[in-house]
Order: structure tokens, then sequence, then C-alpha cells
């Protein structure tokens, strides 16, 4: 029995990420947006993978915990530190136009297609999964937790290539901008003096508001997940 959850698990994190990666990979997403149209495709598209990660998280949460290592508390600073970053990154990734987003063609046309969070990554959002998917691939410590969340995590950080090396193939002009102006690690660009660092630009009502979710994840997880993550005072 636990064999067959874990095979589940497994199998339904390998449709979630895998469907990702062939779904939009040139020459399927080509032939399916000429035979379908654009917009029927990207709805195709979100139904599968919708349906992929209701099946990962059915299959995950059915798993029995089979424990690879003993959470330390090591990993639960880690998740304390790193997840307001990931809130953060998630927030102002999501209020701020997106130039490596679908229809994103309309942000990289601007003369300066980076704009507040996207000057310190052009990948915040991928950034956000791939930080939450780590701290709890490290707080947690079981076979399922490690099959889930280090998918997740290599969703996020294959995405970043993936995607790069897309707009790269398809649009090299704007993507050579882009990639001119930002980095994919965080703040390398403001390091190397190619973007500038404005807390204003990104927004403090983004941060806030991204701080407010930390805070929403943190004693909010007792409720949700049953597990206390939250200082006890």
């Amino acid at each position: 029995m636990q064999s067959e959850t874990l095979t589940a698990v497994s199998l339904a994190t390998i449709a979630f990420v895998g469907g990702h990666f062939l779904l939009s990979w040139t020459p399927v997403r080509g032939a399916l947006v000429a035979r379908l149209g654009r917009n029927a495709f990207l709805g195709v598209y979100s139904v599968l993978v919708a349906a992929a990660f209701v099946w990962m998280n059915l299959a995950y949460v059915r798993s029995p915990v089979l424990e690879l290592w003993e959470p330390t508390e090591a990993g639960w600073i880690a998740t304390l530190v790193l997840m307001p970053f990931a809130a953060i990154f998630l927030v102002c990734g999501v209020a701020t136009p997106n130039p490596t987003a679908v229809h994103g063609e309309r942000v990289l046309d601007r003369p300066d297609p980076t704009r507040g969070i996207f000057r310190v990554t052009r990948h915040p959002i991928l950034w956000s999964i791939a930080l939450w998917a780590m701290v709890h691939v490290a707080a947690t410590g079981d076979t399922a937790s490690l099959i889930f969340f280090g998918g997740l995590a290599v969703l996020a950080l294959a995405g970043m290539a993936h995607i790069d090396a897309r707009k790269r193939a398809t649009d090299p002009e704007r993507f050579r901008r882009l990639a001119a102006a930002t980095s994919v690690v965080p703040f390398r660009a403001i390091v190397e003096g190619r973007a500038r660092f404005t807390l204003s630009e990104i927004g403090w009502g983004r941060i806030v508001g991204g701080l407010a979710l930390y805070l929403i994840l943190l004693y909010g997880h007792e409720w949700v997940i049953g597990i206390i993550v939250a200082p006890q005072w």
C-alpha cells in the first residue's frame, strides 16, 4: 500500500512537471497552436496542468510519512528566513507587469521592459515557488515530500532556463534587451551595475502585501496543515 501511494505521487508529479515542459516545448506548442489557435491552446494547457496539480496534491496528502532525515532547527530557521522573500517575490511578481509571461510582448516593447521586482530577477514568481519548495523539502524530510516539493523546485528552477531558451530562440532581439537589464539570479544584475535597486519602484504596498502573505502563511499553517511553524513566544 505504501509503495502504491508513493507511486501515485511520483506519477502525478511527473505528469505535472513533465506536462509543463512538454506542452511548452516549441515544436509541440507550435503544432498545437497552429491546430487549435493560441487562446484555445492556452485553455487546454491550463486545464491539463490544473488537473495534474490536483492529482499531485491528492496523491501527496494520501501518501505515508516515510522519514528520510529528521527535521532540524536549522531547517526551521531557514524556512523563517527565506519564506518572507518567497512571499514578497510572489506578490510583487504577480502585481507588476511581467515581461516573461504569456502576452508579455507588450511589456517587452516598452523602452524599459524591467520595472520594480523584475530588476531584481526576471523570474520572481518562479523564484518564489523554488524557495517555498526547497525550504519545505528541508523542513519535512520524508519521501513523499521530497517527491512533491522536489518536483516543484525542479519545475521552477528548470522553468527559468526553459523560458529564457524559448524567448531567446523565438524573439532574440527583445530577449537581448531584457537580459541586458536584469538577471535570473536575484540581485546579480544590480551587483553588476546593469540594473538599479529602488524600493519605491518595487512598491511599498507590494512589499507590505508580501509580508502580510508571509504572516498569514506562518500563523495559518497550523489551522490549514495541522503543523505549527510559527515561533512560540
